[in-house]
């Protein structure tokens, strides 16, 4: 699959709105997607797309291959007598870049609507309201509705979800701009991954692609996913952030362009109080692949984020697993960025570490 393919493919991810709680639409276009490729594509009753690909020696460990399909974003809470939306955070939303957004509200019919984030103009702010960022309880949503009762009558509710506007932005050096890449990078590389499992035929581990939902809210998809599949070993497409930027120079060594992201830790210590510590079989399968290949690959240590390894991992026997994938800048902005040059290197790694799998893989630590 050559980078113009992978390009539309993202493209076309990135477009379909996903908040947590509501992947309808992205599961329907992947698991469809998926079907080009295998057989066996199903939709658990939690959202999950699973796609099984059979290996040919049934000792060989079994393998999760997933992302999340899930974005951040907002639920209403509250419609005032104009019209204007108030609303409440889902997953890790930064208030520093609402004001002045525009912004996708789903009725509960189904239907989209434009909106933008108010912003007070710029001549009438004070000193302190020219740097304070306000909390998003008292940020609001103009539709360009006059009343209540007309947004009311358009379907929209308390509880219906709010997304970032549909951005997408080609930059220089092969590298897209746009909102929700994280998600959307992943899937795209199991769709990758999908094209090179079909075609092998040597391969002793069963494989199942799966996209996870409600990553962003509380990390709970990939545990029900992993109560269908049972697998021994779990890869989480989820590239770290770089830190390749003035405000972020000696946080990490990761560069966008530079190869495939590995996260040794991740850690997010404010409620979840959970993460992953790297599996060393997997690191090692990664180290020779990336050997292999030519295919580099970059460490991140992180504390502050996490992935659905954390709570996956805790399932059955204990599943091993490791967070990787396409490095990004920006995360859970309305303007993320990654190197098409990354993404595109992302699923022959893994399908190296795949065909490597076999019945002498050590799953302890």
């Amino acid at each position: 699959m050559d980078r113009l393919q992978l390009k539309e493919i993202l493209k076309k991810y990135m477009k379909i709105p996903r908040l947590s709680g509501y992947e309808r639409e992205a599961a329907d276009t992947f698991a469809a997607d998926l079907s080009a490729f295998s057989d066996d594509v199903t939709i658990d009753r939690m959202g999950n797309v699973i796609a099984a690909f059979p290996g040919n020696d049934p000792n060989a460990p079994s393998v999760m291959v997933f992302a999340h399909m899930d974005s951040i974003g907002f639920i209403i809470t509250n419609i005032d007598e104009q019209g204007y939306l108030r609303l409440d955070r889902v997953g890790g939303v930064p208030e520093k870049a609402l004001q002045g957004l525009d912004v996708r509200v789903r009725s509960e019919n189904g239907e989209w609507h434009n909106g933008v984030i108010g912003i007070k103009a710029y001549h009438v702010l004070d000193d302190t309201g020219k740097s304070r960022v306000d909390p998003i309880p008292s940020l609001f949503v103009d539709l360009g509705a006059d009343s209540r009762e007309e947004v009311l009558a358009a379907g929209i509710q308390v509880g219906c979800p709010v997304v970032y506007g549909e951005h997408y932005k080609e930059l220089m050096n092969d590298r897209i701009s746009g909102s929700y890449t994280d998600g959307a990078s992943g899937m795209t590389s199991l769709i990758h991954l999908a094209t090179l499992l079909k075609e092998d035929k040597d391969r002793p581990a069963t494989v199942f692609i799966v996209g996870t939902v409600m990553e962003e809210f509380n990390a709970r998809g990939a545990m029900l996913a992993q109560r269908k599949v049972h697998a021994d070993l779990a890869i989480c497409l989820m590239g770290p952030g770089a830190g390749d930027t003035p405000d972020l120079y000696g946080t990490n060594l990761v560069r966008l362009g530079s190869g495939i992201g590995i996260n040794m830790m991740n850690f997010h210590g404010k409620g979840t109080l959970n993460g992953n510590i790297i599996h060393s079989g997997l690191l090692c399968a990664f180290k020779k692949a990336s050997d292999d290949t030519g295919i580099p690959i970059q460490r991140q240590a992180a504390r502050g984020a996490l992935s659905d390894t954390a709570y996956l991992q805790l399932e059955d026997l204990g599943v091993a697993c490791i967070d990787m994938g396409t490095p990004d800048r920006y995360s859970h902005g309305p303007m993320e960025v990654l190197d098409l040059k990354d993404l595109e290197r992302c699923a022959p790694l893994v399908h190296n570490v795949l065909l490597g799998i076999n019945r002498d893989f050590e799953l302890r630590r």
